[in-house]
């Protein structure tokens, strides 16, 4: 039986080792674009091939998908980047790097992309649930930048014959996230997360290993031109998360109540301060505006149609992941 071959972008990043011990597992062989001597030194450890260039340079990529069956497109610039780049970093880098990815895809070629994007290029939408018909409005510059590269994977489906499928990931978590979820658990070590206002404020997670089975079901079946949601079934309580990664580090503490509006006045006041200092926030106003509402999205069509099934519930996954963040000395 003759090995499949993936090309990988992103796989330095939280998602990417995760995939490639799966691919690995599943005898495929892996070739990565990294932009580092330490990204290659990286990616060969799990076994995979790596060629140095950068999804903004063209040149870079040219020969990269030859002999290519599959594209698993990863590579992005993050919502955690938000107040440290500029709206055209993001663009070079989330859209045109896209663009560079696909156009090389096209012509090496390859059988299927997946491109893979994000629920931030939905936003904050008035579905509940919120489906792949629902109207977008992207909250922030990153979500804004993942919707125009959404749109130009879907223009090259259609105007050049682009084999391509995209997944939306909710928020994906577990061993070895650096982003959200280490910040949320340090916030709740050092007792600083309180609990704002009194609604449920429902979020969607999936754990890392769900997302990459809904990634490689998308190269399996995934339709041509169409969009994915993969997402856990429901989404949680966000003061569910704090007391679910309270427990699994041993603390019992009755969370500060802050009424919402004093969260937002205090949050636009930290966004202030720190980015007239040319630092990351740790919380921002649309940070606080996000987790207000409650966010549900469906992964129906990607249950109906892909056979997508998380088999990894969230107090689980939340639970073994602050164990590895105990383990490894991140907290």
């Amino acid at each position: 039986m003759i090995a499949r071959r993936y090309l990988v972008t992103g796989a330095t990043g939280f998602m990417g080792p995760h995939l490639l011990r799966r691919l690995a597992s599943d005898g495929a062989y892996c070739r990565c674009l990294v932009r580092t001597e330490q990204g290659r030194v990286s990616v060969e450890e799990l076994g995979a091939e790596a060629v140095i260039g950068d999804v903004t340079d063209g040149q870079s990529l040219l020969g990269i998908a030859d002999g290519i069956d599959y594209v698993l497109h990863l590579a992005t610039l993050g919502h955690m980047d938000n107040f440290v780049l500029t709206n055209e970093t993001f663009h070079r880098v989330n859209v045109q790097g896209t663009c560079n990815v696909m156009r090389e895809a096209l012509r090496a070629g390859v059988s299927k992309v997946v491109h893979c994007s994000s629920v931030a290029a939905m936003g904050i939408c008035a579905d509940n649930p919120a489906t792949e018909k629902s109207v977008c409005h992207p909250h922030h510059a990153y979500g804004r930048s993942k919707l125009e590269a959404e749109r130009e994977v879907l223009r090259l489906v259609a105007e050049e014959g682009l084999a391509a499928t995209i997944v939306r990931f909710s928020m994906v978590y577990g061993p070895g996230d650096w982003r959200d979820l280490l910040k949320l658990a340090r916030l709740a070590k050092k007792g600083f997360w309180p609990r704002i206002g009194s609604r449920p404020k429902l979020t969607p997670l999936v754990h890392v290993e769900d997302a990459v089975q809904g990634l490689l079901l998308a190269v399996e079946k995934g339709r041509i031109g169409e969009i994915y949601l993969i997402t856990n079934r429901r989404s949680e309580p966000f003061d569910r998360l704090r007391q679910v990664i309270q427990q699994g580090l041993g603390i019992s503490r009755f969370p500060l109540y802050v009424p919402e509006w004093l969260a937002l006045v205090g949050a636009s006041m930290v966004e202030k301060t720190f980015s007239a200092l040319g630092k990351a926030p740790p919380v921002t106003r649309k940070n606080i505006e996000s987790t207000l509402v409650d966010r549900v999205f469906s992964s129906e069509k990607a249950q109906r149609e892909l056979g997508f099934d998380p088999q990894i519930d969230p107090e689980t996954g939340l639970r073994q992941t602050v164990e590895w963040y105990l383990e490894n000395g991140w907290l």
